[in-house]
């Protein structure tokens, strides 16, 4: 009997513990790796002060283990005509500062829109280094490319840059999200017939630039979103002002996503 009141205490005295250690296995485990999917609905699809695109679905996938990330993005347009694009980020983030690479594809930058087509000279993939720093008032991320579809008028390698500055801040319970962006100087360039013709009435091949001919300000907009929470389930709905100072462009957008833990 003895033997059995023993057992029965230890019981009772162990099993509080082996579930506390149980619960922190498990919040450990959460820390350590972590994942979500996204998507989203916009009325239009601007980035970095484009136009890419009209009505399109924007889908997300995002994990993380320990410092390390991997994120996977797409695009893809209501029109046919719309460009549809993969995007792969790898990435490292520590007291604040990140660093990574993104391999960006999009389809009609080759002809036959192949996605394991890695000539650098003709494919739709180019690859894209990133580094920043982000505290709670503001974020600075520079981004330069360094492979692939990335070349300047005359031929040569544009290592396109781009610098975007944002900073976010609250009225009640809305996010606000001010971006400043500009690139330093030439991008990749083409030229482009648009029915224009020089003095001699000989049709004109316009040059075109990826962000701008030399230091310009491609980017100033600014974000309102009001999240409702469900769940493990998150609705952001957003609404921007997308302006290119650069091109002298304006865009209103709104969208809705639907963000799964």
């Amino acid at each position: 009997m003895k033997k059995i009141l023993t057992l029965a205490l230890l019981a009772i005295t162990l099993l509080p513990q082996t579930a506390l250690a149980q619960y922190n296995s498990d919040e450990e485990e959460e820390k350590v790796f972590s994942a979500y999917v996204e998507a989203d609905l916009v009325s239009h699809y601007m980035w970095r002060g484009q136009d890419r695109g009209s009505i399109s679905i924007q889908p997300q996938l995002g994990l993380k283990f320990w410092d390390f990330s991997f994120l996977a993005t797409g695009n893809v347009g209501f029109d046919k005509d719309d460009e549809q694009e993969i995007n792969l980020t790898l990435g490292y983030e520590k007291f604040g500062f990140n660093i990574g690479v993104t391999n960006y594809w999009q389809t009609g930058l080759d002809p036959e829109n192949r996605y394991f087509h890695f000539d650098k000279t003709d494919t739709a993939h180019s690859l894209e280094g990133n580094l920043g720093y982000t505290c709670e008032y503001f974020s600075l991320q520079a981004y330069t490319k360094f492979w692939g579809n990335d070349y300047k008028l005359d031929g040569k390698r544009a290592y396109s840059t781009y610098v975007e500055l944002s900073v976010p801040f609250h009225i009640s319970d809305i996010n606000i999200e001010a971006k400043v962006g500009i690139t330093p100087f030439e991008s990749a360039g083409k030229r482009e017939y648009k029915g224009k013709t020089d003095d001699l009435g000989k049709p004109y091949a316009e040059p075109v630039y990826f962000y701008g001919e030399n230091f310009t300000c491609n980017l100033i907009s600014v974000r309102a979103t009001k999240t409702f929470h469900y769940r493990s389930f998150q609705f952001p709905i957003f609404a921007e002002l997308h302006t290119n100072p650069y091109l002298q462009k304006a865009n209103f957008l709104v969208g809705v996503g639907i963000v799964a833990f």
